[in-house]
């Protein structure tokens, strides 16, 4: 997806209009029966434990701290899900909570749906305490040491265990039973809100050990009704609906950004999505920004929204209900807005797997915007309502969640460059891009989408080897198009074989000099605003067979085995031939930008200097 070229006289009015019509990059210049043991899960080894110890995750236990007028709670059900709550006198005197899932690690991190308390945590590696701190807006609150509470008899149903949510009228609550007869709640009773660790007994009464809190739960079919007398030591009269939680296999987020001149493709791309639509297995949830300003074009509305995807076989209506209308001050080019649309998805809609789309403009690594962030290197989710954009250094932070996404899909232009996904590559297991700049109309969400509810069992490399067949499927074998699925766990092993090669190309830069001129001269390249991007297996295979030098050889012929053993799909229209599924950046040494220096890829190798010390 799309890139506006320069930002100098009349020729960026004709590449904003190719940019209507391709995706291109933007350039700068409950309870248990008597006697029930604790169910504890043992996965892998995990952050946490130390010593390489194995991780326990406990499932059915609860935690708590307190601290003068500062508290926290954390309850877990048997599937890992948990509902957490936190109070501070000063910041959140009536407290907030939220609900998520305990990553393989032990570690958590939750918002509340208001975004006013995060939570960060860790369980010990033995699973009798869970460390963290709770914050605001970013700062630290307080640091917490929740320990098991005391235990107590388990006499009621287990199947009152679980974590439960859900509205009635004005209320809401979320809840998580555990099966040692604790419970963690967090509720809003037409306005009073409260909730904390509570205990809960044989009949299921819930009620709170300073008497703040009281309650009932009560089974019936489909859920439990929870009614709240008591919150915040305010008496009130709640009843609420609650259903149980449940895991769809997947959950496919799109971070729609359609705050520029990308804006009339949003409305195409939503109703792909509803020609499928979300499932049992299959969650396909959206945060779209649509906005006022002078690239934004005409839309039917402006804000930000989000929306479970529903079926809907109208391509010319969006009729799936908005889950949240989060208003018009949000800024999409924010990395934490990402971070915080990703949190929120997980709470949510937890899944097995998730999948992330960034919908929006890309130009590789570089930065966009000429005259600003100069240390920047390069961004993605250009909001022009707002004129910021994540940089390529912050997606590392937003994708710092847990779980951690399983597929990152670039609907933008340029992004499948080495240097973009060496900084991702401890964020996804599965990244899908182009070297190119896309059409417009960017993926054809339908296809895919179809596939992946039909087979929910899909594993990440194989959801991203259908996005990128389908989609060179849909747009044909000619034309410009290039797609790739690479796997970040062999990235290191390629960036490897790059420094040694970068090495090599240092050696040689007198006596080949000129078979190496011709290879960055001739390399397959990208876009003509981004002729300095080459693919990388394509420039490797002209230095192997236009230099005599066996070492030489030899370290492009690694490159293109690394290149081989990561790439798990690749496709290309009849107008980049040559291309192999990664491109790198290879300028002219006079116009070599000293930001790329930033990058992670470039600390950790010596592929700057020779950018730098080639022959002209």
């Amino acid at each position: 997806m799309r890139h506006i070229s320069n930002a100098f006289s009349a020729l960026e009015a004709l590449f904003v209009s190719q940019a209507r019509t391709s995706r291109r990059a933007r350039s700068s210049v409950s309870i248990g029966l008597a006697g029930v043991a604790l169910s504890i899960i043992l996965v892998g080894c995990g952050g946490g434990g130390g010593g390489g110890g194995q991780q326990v995750t406990p499932a059915g236990r609860s935690y708590a701290f307190t601290n003068g007028g500062q508290a926290f709670g954390i309850s877990i059900d048997s599937t890992g899900r948990f509902t957490i709550f936190g109070k501070d006198p000063a910041n959140a005197p009536a407290g907030a909570g939220a609900q998520g899932t305990i990553g393989s690690d032990g570690k958590l991190f939750t918002q509340s749906a208001d975004g006013s308390l995060q939570f960060t945590g860790q369980i010990s590696s033995d699973g009798s305490a869970v460390t963290g701190f709770v914050q605001h807006a970013g700062q630290n609150l307080f640091q917490f040491n929740a320990t098991l509470p005391t235990a107590r008899t388990a006499t009621s149903p287990t199947t009152l265990i679980g974590t439960f949510s859900g509205t009635t009228g004005t209320s809401s609550g979320l809840l998580t039973i555990d099966a040692t007869s604790h419970a963690t709640l967090f509720a809003n009773v037409n306005g009073t809100i409260g909730g904390g660790l509570l205990n809960i007994d044989a009949g299921g009464a819930l009620s709170s050990s300073d008497g703040s809190v009281a309650g009932q739960v009560t089974q019936v079919a489909g859920g439990l009704t929870l009614q709240i007398t008591k919150l915040n030591n305010s008496a009130v009269n709640g009843q609420i609906s609650v259903t149980r939680s449940t895991r769809a296999k997947w959950t496919f987020l799109v971070y729609l950004n359609g705050a520029n001149d990308l804006q009339s493709f949003g409305p195409l791309n939503f109703n792909q999505m509803e020609k499928v639509g979300s499932t049992s297995n299959v969650n396909i949830v959206v945060q779209w920004k649509q906005a006022s300003c002078s690239s934004c074009g005409n839309p039917d509305w402006v804000g930000t929204r989000r929306y479970l995807v529903s079926k809907d076989n109208n391509v010319n209506v969006t009729n799936s209900p908005v889950i949240q209308d989060l208003g018009t001050a949000v800024d999409m080019g924010d990395w934490h807005e990402l971070r915080n649309f990703i949190v929120w998805t997980q709470q949510n809609y937890p899944a097995d797997h998730y999948a992330l789309v960034i919908w929006n403009h890309g130009a590789g690594w570089r930065n966009t915007r000429a005259g600003q962030l100069q240390q920047a290197t390069r961004s993605v989710s250009i909001d022009d309502s707002t004129n910021h954009e994540i940089q390529t250094w912050e997606l590392s932070q937003a994708l710092s969640v847990t779980p951690r996404m399983d597929t990152v899909i670039f609907d933008a232009s340029l992004m499948q460059m080495l240097e973009v996904a060496y900084e991702m590559k401890d964020s996804a297991g599965v990244i899908v891009g182009s070297e190119e700049s896309p059409p417009g109309e960017g993926y054809v969400y339908d296809t895919f989408l179809t596939d992946l509810t039909a087979n929910p069992d899909m594993t990440a490399k194989q959801l991203g080897i259908q996005v990128v067949n389908r989609t060179l499927e849909a747009y044909g074998p000619n034309g410009n198009n290039t797609q790739s699925a690479i796997d970040t766990t062999k990235l290191q092993s390629l960036s490897d074989s790059v420094d040694a090669f970068a090495g090599s190309l240092l050696q040689h830069r007198s006596d080949s000099a000129q078979a190496l001129k011709n290879a960055r001269d001739n390399a397959e390249h990208m876009t003509s605003s981004y002729s300095y991007y080459k693919d990388l297996w394509d420039y490797s295979e002209l230095v192997r067979t236009t230099t005599t030098a066996s070492d030489l050889q030899s370290s492009a012929t690694n490159v293109q085995t690394a290149i081989s053993g990561m790439l798990l799909a690749e496709k290309h229209g009849t107008l980049h031939a040559r291309t192999h599924g990664i491109a790198i950046y290879v300028p002219q040494p006079i116009d070599y930008l000293s930001t790329y220096g930033n990058l992670a890829f470039s600390r950790n190798n010596r592929w700057p200097q020779w950018l730098q010390q080639q022959p002209q």
